[in-house]
């Protein structure tokens, strides 16, 4: 009789285990369809409301546990009376977490829309830098070879005659100069430190 009763109260228990957890799994899934659908979520007061009420609540639930322990050692069974503080807690802490769950399912969704629209911002600012990048290095390569072929028919024209042999010449004049002029920078840098003596 006893073995029959225990494994009645066991599939009980069971039970009810399966439907709180079917309970929480429609809810959070309930609330994961209804944010989805609804895009718009809750201001962001409302859920800082939201949050100080939660954790108000969690507050409460702490400093009525710390109340009742305090009343068990008055009382002369305090094991049974701490039992029953703990099985309290973890009963209005189980309620609690019930409308946590989807408060925190809402918080997720909301910090993953940031986030996705943070890089989609990030990545149209990137895209038009890019393009601002890729225009003026254009214009700038268009520029090089108008010149270029600017330069390519004077030479042509001038080709053989004096004038063109002159025009060479103050081109490699310049291009010189200009050598000269970087290897005397490159030459004044400063000298590297002197190597540390050894033995000290």
């Amino acid at each position: 009789m006893n073995k029959l009763l225990f494994v009645l109260n066991l599939c009980v228990c069971v039970v009810a285990f399966a439907a709180d957890v079917d309970v929480q799994s429609e809810s959070a899934s309930s609330a994961v369809g209804a944010a989805s659908h609804a895009a718009v979520f809750p201001s962001e007061e409302a859920r800082a409301q939201e949050r100080q009420r939660l954790d108000q609540k969690k507050q409460q639930i702490d400093d009525q546990y710390k109340q009742d322990m305090k009343q068990c050692y008055q009382q002369f069974d305090v094991v049974s009376c701490k039992i029953k503080a703990r099985d309290h807690r973890i009963e209005a802490k189980a309620a609690l977490r019930k409308e946590e769950l989807p408060f925190k399912v809402m918080e997720r969704q909301i910090k993953t829309e940031e986030a996705k629209q943070r890089l989609a911002e990030r990545q149209s600012e990137a895209k038009l830098k890019k393009d601002e990048a890729d225009r003026a290095e254009a214009i700038a390569a268009a520029k090089d070879r108008a010149d270029a072929n600017a330069q390519k028919q004077i030479d042509h024209a001038l080709k053989g005659t004096k004038r063109g042999d002159y025009e060479q010449k103050q081109r490699d004049a310049a291009q010189h100069r200009e050598d000269v002029a970087k290897k005397l920078r490159e030459r004044n840098k400063e000298p590297a430190a002197p190597l540390p003596v050894p033995g000290r």
